[in-house]
């Protein structure tokens, strides 16, 4: 087998190894318990997965385009590593996160096998392994920045008649709604006091950035806050004629904790109608009400 390869392979299971290890380190830390070894198995499935069909090409890569370079060559190369590592962001979307930490210890075991024959420097290694350590942790902050200009992102501001309490369901994409009003970047969205909306807007894609308002008959807004609010399900529905895209959350104006925010509450007394009666009462079709 060619050496090149022999050793490309050896980093793509070092790799896949040590950020398994460092991956079980932190997860143990942060939830004070070992248990969780089958998840870190899948997690090492998947590192070896993207290491050896993506890391190892870019390894490749990275070997014809630094050939020449003679200085500089390790700080270089260790940035064509972590660039490309973040470009795996439009492929695995959110997990690029740890690709980048995939592929800085693919290159530190790249290096520490390229200088293992050789006359071993550990001051320099230990110099280098360090500044490839700190290029990678200010590469992930700098990919947090970049990755939320690049996201796309919901923007749609919700008003809601005030003291309204209950499960909200906003229909997308309706025709023969007019284009929603802007406050600067965001999407107007009125609710009824059913608890529904029709609008003219696509179904959304990306991170929801959204703001919600209760307002009263005189116009009179107040700003919702986060804990008040629980995102529910999005999904479509069909009848003979076409097909609709809904969104859905709960909001509540009192009592508001971070539990309900993230899991709703099975005791909200909830008055609120469902998808195909909305759109039976908005002449859409016969979806058996």
């Amino acid at each position: 087998m060619n050496k090149h390869l022999l050793r490309k392979l050896k980093s793509a299971l070092l790799a896949s190894f040590f950020f398994t290890i460092v991956l079980g380190l932190y997860l143990s830390y942060e939830s004070g318990t070992t248990e969780g070894s089958l998840g870190l198995i899948i997690f090492y499935i998947f590192a070896l997965v993207g290491n050896f069909l993506y890391g190892i090409p870019v390894s490749f890569l990275i070997d014809v385009l630094t050939n020449k370079i003679k200085r500089f060559h390790f700080l270089l190369s260790g940035i064509f590593y972590i660039f490309f590592a973040f470009m795996s962001y439009f492929i695995i979307k959110e997990f690029y996160f740890f690709a980048i930490i995939c592929a800085a210890l693919f290159f530190l075991a790249e290096e520490w096998q390229k200088v293992k024959k050789q006359n071993f420097n550990w001051k320099r290694m230990i110099v280098n392994s360090t500044l490839m350590i700190g290029i990678t942790v200010l590469a992930l902050y700098s990919s947090l920045y970049i990755k939320e200009l690049i996201e796309k992102k919901t923007n749609e501001y919700y008003l809601i008649p005030a003291g309204y309490e209950g499960k909200v369901t906003v229909v997308y994409d309706i025709k023969d709604e007019q284009q929603p009003d802007k406050v600067g970047d965001y999407n107007i969205i009125k609710i009824n006091d059913q608890g529904y909306g029709l609008t003219a807007l696509p179904e959304p894609e990306g991170t929801f950035n959204n703001k919600y308002f209760y307002i009263d008959d005189e116009g009179r807004k107040e700003k919702i806050k986060e804990k008040c609010i629980h995102i529910g399900s999005s999904g479509s529905i069909s009848n003979d004629n076409r097909e609709f895209f809904f969104h859905s959350f709960t909001v509540i104006n009192s009592e508001c904790t971070d539990h309900f925010s993230t899991y709703g509450s099975q005791y909200l007394e909830d008055h609120s109608i469902g998808v195909e009666e909305i759109l039976q009462r908005e002449g859409f079709g016969d979806f058996g009400y």
